[in-house]
């Protein structure tokens, strides 16, 4: 149950009808509904969202790995569960999800995938503290713009982890993981 009452359509019209023009329909996730309570904040959100998500090319199993370790270390539930049926529908196996947490001593993941759930775990632990061999890693392999919209990805789940998590948001009642 979250921890503020979220509007709905009728009670924020603005908002929701913004979520119509921007998206073709009116979400009712909790987090659109949240961010329907600061109107200003929901209309720079939904673009910069939508560009985080197109990802300058990352490989989408990469940057939903990525969002699913971010969210794993910081123990946010809300984005989590939505990602990794992402992921596994962008064609990652289960058994590779299953295996996420323990990457490091699995050998179900390649150098690629574990340098960027590296970087992904550690920037979402202490972000100034990434190493230059964590950094140096996925940067060789993506290149500056990959990199850069990869460390976007990772931020931005952090950021709405920390929105999220703090107000207790959840899935949706029909929400079933994979």
């Amino acid at each position: 149950m979250p921890r503020i009452q979220l509007p709905t359509p009728d009670e924020a019209p603005e908002a929701f009808e913004l979520l119509r023009a921007k998206r073709g329909h009116a979400p009712t996730a909790q987090v659109f509904r949240m961010l329907a309570i600061c109107p200003d904040i929901l209309e720079a959100f939904i673009p910069m969202a939508d560009a985080v998500r197109q990802g300058c090319g990352i490989d989408p199993k990469l940057r939903e790995m990525a969002i699913v370790m971010a969210c794993q270390t910081m123990g946010s539930s809300y984005e989590h569960d939505p990602h990794w049926n992402r992921a596994i529908k962008e064609g990652v196996p289960k058994e590779k999800m299953l295996a996420l947490w323990d990457f490091e001593k699995s050998e179900l993941f390649s150098e690629l995938e574990k340098a960027v759930l590296r970087l992904s775990r550690d920037a979402t632990r202490a972000p100034a503290q990434v190493s230059n061999e964590v950094w140096e890693a996925v940067h060789r392999e993506l290149g500056s713009q990959q990199s850069v919209a990869l460390l976007f990805s990772i931020g931005w789940y952090n950021m709405t982890g920390r929105l999220t998590g703090p107000l207790e948001l959840s899935n949706e009642d029909d929400f079933t993981r994979l």
